[in-house]
């Protein structure tokens, strides 16, 4: 299988817009912390633990079984394609970034409503405050194995170039990222006629809410095609601000309840379980579900709250 490789100034190009967007992730938490005073310093600890863990997970995987990631992947899923491939024009392109962005749609739709992959990510939604640091803050099983699937294989199995995989990818890396800028510093976030096509942070807060109105919403990391198709996209309302979290208390400040405090409350439910089809349930139904009772469910407290219940 042959590695996938851009032309050096490309390459240059990105590792010169990755130091500018780490830059700004230490200038952000500057003026968090010492203007602003919003600095939650034992959250944005944790997060640095939760960044940490991917980057030692993800060694010991390269050093033990050789290189894994969004490019190996795609090269192996272009290999499995009985498609073929899009190409690298114009066309190829244009396919490409529909067929990537609603993989990305699939994936963080998935990731919220089959409560064993919310275990994975809700740490990344754990944290009562949003910056870019935060963003970077993933359970290491997600970053290391599932996002790249989603980002990788899966597109490129559906005929994206894997060039265009990575050239996505690396859009959406950085798109996504900004979208976690504190409103602290950026307070609306909206981007003007941007925010008509594009996902902003704006969109983004909305989707790291814990408000009953907000919750399951603006799946998208680049545009709001998918969300405007498939009937996710919320707007962030100036009568009710986003309250970041999520809806079980959370010890913030401990990297164990963070990263794991939703894999323990799974197993709890689980074991207690009386019937085969509950432990199935509690396994892939929606966070929230309990046998015959959904309406502890995003849907359901959503549901309640429009049609004027609460």
């Amino acid at each position: 299988m042959e590695p996938v490789a851009f032309p050096e100034p490309f390459a240059t190009g990105v590792r010169f817009v990755l130091g500018a967007a780490l830059l700004y992730v230490f200038v952000e938490l500057v003026i968090l912390h010492f203007r602003r005073r919003a600095l939650r310093l034992r959250e944005a600890r944790t997060a640095a633990f939760g960044i940490t863990s991917v980057a030692v997970v993800g060694a010991i995987i390269a050093r033990v079984a050789g290189p894994f990631g969004v490019a190996f992947l795609a090269v192996a899923g272009a290999a499995a394609s009985p498609l073929g491939s899009f190409g690298l024009g114009l066309l190829g392109w244009g396919l490409g970034w529909l067929v990537y962005e609603f993989w990305y749609w699939i994936q963080h739709w998935a990731a919220l409503k089959v409560r064993l992959l919310w275990c994975l990510h809700s740490p990344h939604h754990a944290p009562e405050s949003l910056h870019m640091m935060i963003g970077a803050n993933h359970h290491f099983l997600e970053s290391v194995f599932y996002m790249p699937f989603f980002a990788g294989f899966v597109p490129a199995l559906c005929g994206v170039d894997p060039l265009v995989c990575l050239g996505l990818n690396f859009i959406d890396s950085l798109w996504g990222s900004f979208l976690h800028v504190s409103d602290e510093v950026v307070p609306r976030g909206r981007y003007g006629w941007l925010g008509r096509v594009m996902q902003t942070p704006s969109h983004h807060r909305v989707h790291h809410a814990k408000n009953v109105r907000y919750l399951d919403r603006n799946y998208g990391s680049i545009t709001l095609v998918w969300d405007w198709v498939l009937g996710t996209l919320e707007p962030l309302r100036d009568d009710e601000p986003a309250a970041y979290g999520i809806t079980r208390p959370v010890d913030t400040a401990s990297f164990r309840d963070v990263h794991f405090g939703e894999f323990v409350l799974l197993v709890k439910d689980v074991w207690q379980a009386e019937r085969c089809g509950d432990r199935i349930g509690y396994l892939f139904r929606p966070p929230g579900w309990r046998p015959g009772d959904a309406s502890a469910t995003a849907a359901g407290r959503r549901r309640v709250l429009l049609s004027g219940g609460g």
